[in-house]
C-alpha cells in the first residue's frame, strides 16, 4: 500500500497551477517501482476527476522513458518531470524529443549549472526546477535565474517557506512551492488491485506471438488486470467508455506496444497476490466461467455480460469496493450494476445461482433445484459446471 501526496504549485497570482505528486509509506527501493506506483494510480484514476483542470507533474526515471511508458499517461494533463539523470545518452534526448512531439511539456528538477551533465536537458525541457535555498553565492543564483531567463524557461522556485522568500522570489521565478504558499496534501491510500504472477509471464509470450485473441483470453482471466485494462482505456478514451464493456473492446483501441507498456508498467509495481488473494481471483475465474457457460443455456445472447458478472462478483473481498460501484465505475451495462445491486432481473437471478453452486456443485438436490429454475435437466447444469472447472483450471494452472 502507498500513500499518494499531491504538493501545489503556484503562479505569481496566488492561483494553484499544479501539483506535485509523490508516495510516502511505502519501501521504493527503486526508481522503476516509484514510477510505476504513480503511473498505476493515473492509470486507475482519471486525472481530472483528482486534479481538475490543474497539470500533474510526474517524475519519470530515464528508464521508464526510454521504454515509452509516457505512452500510457495523457499529455494534456501530465507534465513530465526529470530528476537523477545519471547518463543523457542520444537515444534519451530523442525519447524526450519524441514526448515533446506527442503534446508533453518537460521540467528539468533540481536544476543548477553546475551540473555539467545536464546541460544537454536543458534545452529540451520547459519548466526548470530551482531550490531557492541555494547553497551558493546570491551573484551566482541570480546569475543562474536570469541565463534561464534568456532561455525562456519557465522557472519554479521550491522551498519557499516565508513570505519573505515569496516577495523576493517573485522577481525572479514563474511558479512557486514550499510552506508559505501550501503544503503537501492526501490524494489517495492506494488499496492495489492485485494480480497473478503467472498471467503477467502468459501475457508477454503471447504479447512476442503478437496474438492480440490470446492477449483478450489471458487478460479475461485475471480479474485484477482486467479491471486496471479497463479502467485506464476508459479514462483514456472517456468518449468511448459507453462502447467498451469488454476486454476485446478495450483491446480494439490499442497497440501491441500499448499493451506490453502497460503490462510492464504493472510487473514493475510488483502487486502480485499473496495466497489469499490468489485464492479469490481462481474463485472469481470459476465464477466468471460458470455464469457464462449457464447463459450460454439460459439467456446465449448475454455471455459476455455473464463472464463480467462472475468475475467481479468478488471485488469486495478482493479490495474492499462493492462491484455494483465497480461497475458504475467501469459504465458497464446497467443490467450488470442492477445484478450487482441484487435487483431481480436475469443477470440477477444468474449470480445469485452461481453463488449458490460455487460450494455445493455435488449436491444433487441442488443441482436438480437450479436446473427446474432456468429450465434445463441435471446433466446439463452438471456438464456446464466441470466445463467450467476445467477451464478456470487451464488458465491459472
Amino acid at each position: 500500500m502507498g500513500i499518494v501526496y499531491k504538493y501545489p504549485i503556484f503562479n505569481k497570482e496566488g492561483e494553484i497551477f499544479g501539483f506535485d505528486i509523490f508516495l510516502r509509506n511505502e519501501d521504493l527501493s527503486t526508481n522503476g517501482k516509484k514510477n510505476s506506483k504513480i503511473i498505476n494510480l493515473l492509470l486507475e484514476e482519471e486525472p481530472s476527476r483528482i486534479f481538475g483542470d490543474k497539470k500533474v507533474f510526474v517524475e519519470l526515471s530515464q528508464e521508464f522513458i526510454e521504454a515509452a511508458f509516457f505512452e500510457l499517461l495523457p499529455s494534456s494533463h501530465v507534465i513530465v518531470k526529470i530528476r537523477n539523470v545519471q547518463k543523457i545518452t542520444d537515444k534519451f534526448i530523442r525519447d524526450i524529443q519524441e514526448l515533446k512531439m506527442r503534446g508533453f511539456s518537460i521540467c528539468l528538477s533540481d536544476f543548477k549549472f553546475e551540473k555539467v551533465n545536464l546541460l544537454p536537458l536543458l534545452t529540451v525541457s520547459d519548466f526548470v526546477i530551482v531550490n531557492w535555498k541555494r547553497f551558493y553565492s546570491e551573484k551566482d543564483f541570480i546569475e543562474e535565474l536570469t541565463t534561464l531567463k534568456s532561455l525562456n524557461k519557465k522557472i519554479i522556485l521550491k522551498e519557499i517557506n516565508s513570505k519573505e522568500d515569496l516577495d523576493k522570489a517573485k522577481d525572479f521565478g514563474d511558479l512557486f512551492q514550499g510552506k508559505a504558499l501550501g503544503s503537501p496534501s492526501l490524494v489517495k491510500d492506494i488499496k492495489s488491485v492485485l494480480f497473478l504472477k503467472n498471467t503477467i509471464v502468459k501475457l508477454f509470450q503471447a504479447l512476442q506471438e503478437k496474438s492480440l485473441d490470446k492477449v483478450v483470453r489471458i487478460i479475461e482471466s485475471d480479474v485484477g488486470l482486467t479491471y486496471k485494462l479497463l479502467k485506464w482505456v476508459k479514462n483514456f478514451y472517456p468518449g468511448k467508455a459507453e462502447d467498451i464493456q469488454t476486454v476485446g473492446d478495450a483491446v480494439f483501441f490499442l497497440s501491441i506496444n500499448d499493451i506490453g507498456n502497460f503490462i510492464l508498467a504493472l510487473a514493475m509495481a510488483e502487486l502480485f497476490a499473496g495466497r489469499k488473494e490468489e485464492e479469490i481471483i481462481k474463485r472469481s475465474l470459476f465464477r466468471a466461467h460458470l455464469a457464462e457457460e449457464l447463459s450460454k443455456l439460459y439467456i446465449p445472447d448475454h455471455t459476455k455480460q455473464a463472464y463480467f458478472i462472475g468475475l467481479f462478483s468478488l471485488m469486495e473481498e478482493l479490495i474492499g469496493e462493492e462491484p455494483a460501484s465497480l461497475a458504475r465505475e467501469l459504465k458497464l451495462s446497467e443490467e450488470i450494476v442492477e445484478a450487482f445491486e441484487r435487483r431481480y432481473n436475469e443477470f440477477g437471478l444468474l449470480l445469485s445461482l452461481v453463488e449458490l453452486l460455487e460450494f455445493h456443485y455435488n449436491d444433487e438436490d441442488i443441482l436438480k433445484h437450479v436446473a427446474k429454475i432456468i429450465g434445463l435437466s441435471k446433466e446439463e447444469v452438471k456438464e456446464a459446471i466441470r466445463r467450467a472447472r476445467e477451464k478456470a483450471l487451464e488458465l491459472t494452472r
